[in-house]
């Protein structure tokens, strides 16, 4: 039996600038350095499930999502927030997206959470197939002006999946 090219692993300070280069280069928003960098910060009280995606010994995507109790509303409802999951364009099609969300799926069952979910601009068709044929679901009406700097459509949809 063959070992499979694709492989993860944990996103650290030292390659966490890789994971910032994959995601700015994949999605049209772009993400400023403190983003990346908080994951890593003790005053922030966040928890983050990340890992990066590996062909070969090559890291071609990466997955970040953060465990969030909903205080007061809003848009991000209690659960796991997928906020960010890119795969370079020449490697998809490979399961190394699927893999990433696997992941973040078992991380799902580890901290006793049955729901997962992530913003996709309305424009983006191929990330909304790949979602939905990986059992997301929209959930709600579109939200109009959602992401502020992109360089695609402003307002996005929530997509949900029961783990």
């Amino acid at each position: 039996m063959s070992k499979s090219p694709v492989n993860l692993d944990n996103i650290y300070a030292n390659n966490v600038g890789t994971f910032r280069k994959i995601t700015n280069t994949v999605l049209p928003v772009n993400y400023p350095e403190k983003f990346f960098n908080e994951q890593f910060d003790d005053k922030y009280k966040g928890t983050f499930f990340g890992q990066l995606g590996y062909f070969g010994e090559v890291a071609v995507g990466g997955i970040r999502a953060e465990l969030l109790a909903n205080k007061n509303g809003g848009v991000k409802p209690a659960g796991v927030y997928v906020q960010v999951l890119a795969v370079l364009e020449a490697y998809r099609g490979k399961g190394i997206g699927s893999k990433l969300l696997k992941y973040v799926e078992e991380q799902c069952k580890t901290h006793f959470q049955h729901k997962l979910f992530v913003h996709v601009a309305v424009d983006n068709k191929e990330g909304l197939e790949w979602y939905k044929g990986h059992g997301f679901e929209v959930e709600g009406d579109e939200l109009k002006d959602y992401y502020k700097d992109t360089t695609g459509s402003p307002d996005a949809y929530v997509l949900v999946k029961q783990t």
